[in-house]
């Protein structure tokens, strides 16, 4: 396990270098200055996507070598040693689509994922100028500033029976769910913000079904599991590890710390 001082050295080289990526972010958005096109599975991608990448693989190569930098617009990146100890996952941005469409509800996710586990997470909302950050030695934090925080005491328990938040499920799955869970199941095709819906109380927790990429869930899983929720991700059934050699698994949850253990049961042994 890597220590507190290291995640702190990590996280405070990091601070400013999201804030002047979130500089850019904002000017390029304000003034519409980007090309837009579509990749091979429908997805919109920018060229700030693509600057941005070049951005934070050149930064955290140099600043940490021998580490694993993945980074999602950068396909070279994308093969690289299974068992790697560290591995750093980056979406430059995550939701494009809002971001060329003007809304300012997108993100940037960074996550260091330590022997396949996720332990350390930063989702940097560019237009607030915020961080919302975790690891396994502090609870979840919103930062205003680097030396300005609060830390995340109100979350989500399943006492409290707001909706799961469920991505990929057909019919038969969503409705078995809700009988077992007795709580109302909502259809999503967006991870990041769904995940830490929780902290702010949208929702009670969020199970995927769609094969969806390690960028996308690392840095909020880190960040929900320093706010106590479960989260696993599988691969063919399997319990899988962000540090296998894949950069996909095909199911994912997050669920509240009292989750009743016939509900863990249950998403754990689903086959498909």
């Amino acid at each position: 396990m890597m220590s507190e001082k290291e995640f702190n050295l990590r996280f405070k080289w990091l601070y400013p270098h999201l804030e002047e990526a979130g500089r850019k972010l904002r000017l390029y958005r304000h003034n519409k200055n980007f090309e837009t096109r579509y990749k091979k599975d429908g997805s919109k991608v920018t060229s700030v996507d693509e600057e941005m990448s070049e951005y934070w693989l050149e930064l955290l190569n140099r600043a940490f070598p021998g580490e694993t930098v993945v980074s999602e617009e950068d396909e070279s990146s994308h093969s690289y040693h299974s068992k790697s100890r560290l591995v750093w996952y980056i979406d430059p941005i995550d939701g494009t689509s809002k971001f060329v469409d003007g809304s300012p509800n997108y993100f940037v996710l960074i996550s260091l994922c330590v022997e396949g586990e996720a332990r350390f997470g930063m989702l940097y909302q560019p237009e607030r100028n915020c961080i919302l950050y975790g690891n396994p030695y502090v609870r979840t934090r919103l930062y205003t500033s680097l030396h300005e925080y609060r830390e995340i005491h109100h979350t989500i328990s399943w006492r409290h029976q707001m909706p799961l938040v469920v991505k990929g499920a057909e019919p038969a799955l969503r409705n078995r769910l809700e009988e077992l869970t007795h709580l109302p199941v909502k259809r999503t095709s967006a991870a990041a913000h769904n995940i830490i819906g929780p902290l702010n109380g949208p929702n009670t927790g969020f199970l995927s079904f769609r094969k969806t990429a390690y960028w996308d869930l690392a840095a909020p899983a880190a960040i929900m599991e320093a706010a106590g929720f479960q989260t696993r991700i599988f691969s063919n059934g399997e319990p899988a590890s962000y540090h296998d050699g894949n950069i996909f698994c095909d199911r994912f949850y997050c669920l509240p710390p009292d989750t009743p253990s016939d509900i863990i049961d249950y998403v754990n042994g689903l086959t498909f």
